[in-house]
C-alpha cells in the first residue's frame, strides 16, 4: 500500500511537471545515471507464494535511477503512466517456473540457491535503449515502456538452471535459455504487456536511445 502510494504521488508531482516543462527540456537526449549498475546496494529478494505468478526470480536495482528516466519519459509523453515504484530485472518469469520447471520438481529454493551461488547481485548488463510495446484493450490503445537490456551475466544464471532442468528429466528444449527478453520496466497506461500480449521486448522495440551519464 505505501509503494502503491508514492507511485501515485510520484505520478501527480512528475504530471504536474509536465504541463510546466520547457519544449527544450522536452526534446533533450533521455539520460540515466550509471549509478543503474550499483546493483550490489540492493538485495537479492526472494519472490516465492502459492499462485501462479508469486514465484519469479529477479536481479534487483536501485531504483532513484530509474525513477529519474521516469521523470523525463512522463514529461515526453504528457500523459498518465503508472511505474512500479522499484526495478528489477527478471532472470526466469512466473510462467517459466509454474509450468515449465515446478512440473519437473524444481522449487523457487533451488532456483534461490543457483542465484545466491552464482552472485545474481553482481551481474553486469548493458543498456540498449528505450523500448516501447503497445496493444489495444477494449477499443484503446495501450503503451508499455521499458529499457531493453543485454546480459551474459543473466544468460549464465538461466544455464545452470536450464542444466537442472535436465538432470531432474526435462527435455533441453522444453526450456530455452536463449529464449529471453531481459529488460527493465519503465512505465505503462493500462497494465504492463508481456510476450504473451504478442509484445517483443527486445531491440526491435527500440524507440529512443537512452545516454548513460555519471
Amino acid at each position: 500500500m505505501k509503494r502503491q502510494l508514492l507511485s501515485a504521488l510520484l505520478v501527480v508531482g512528475i504530471s504536474t511537471l509536465a504541463v510546466i516543462a520547457t519544449p527544450a527540456f522536452a526534446d533533450s537526449p533521455l539520460t540515466l545515471s550509471n549509478d543503474v549498475f550499483q546493483t550490489t546496494t540492493v538485495p537479492l529478494l526472494k519472490h516465492s507464494g502459492p499462485g501462479e505468478w508469486d514465484n519469479y526470480l529477479t536481479l534487483n536495482l536501485p531504483f532513484a535511477p530509474v525513477a529519474h528516466l521516469f521523470a523525463q519519459w512522463l514529461i515526453r509523453q504528457k500523459t498518465a503512466i503508472t511505474n512500479r515504484g522499484e526495478a528489477h530485472i527478471t532472470v526466469i518469469t512466473p510462467i517459466e517456473f509454474w509450468h515449465t520447471l515446478r512440473p519437473q520438481g524444481i522449487t523457487i529454493d533451488d532456483i534461490q540457491h543457483i542465484a545466491e551461488s552464482s552472485a545474481l547481485q553482481s551481474s553486469q548488463f548493458e543498456i540498449v535503449c528505450l523500448g516501447q510495446g503497445e496493444l489495444k484493450i477494449a477499443n484503446r490503445l495501450e503503451k508499455t515502456w521499458f529499457l531493453v537490456v543485454k546480459s551474459a551475466d543473466l544468460l549464465r544464471v538461466r544455464h545452470k538452471i536450464h542444466q537442472l532442468f535436465v538432470a531432474k528429466g526435462g527435455k533441453p528444449e522444453q526450456f530455452s535459455v536463449e529464449s529471453y527478453y531481459p529488460h527493465i520496466t519503465l512505465g505503462y497506461t493500462l497494465r504492463d504487456l508481456h510476450e504473451s500480449d504478442g509484445v517483443i521486448k527486445d531491440s526491435r522495440s527500440c524507440q529512443e536511445p537512452v545516454k548513460l551519464v555519471p
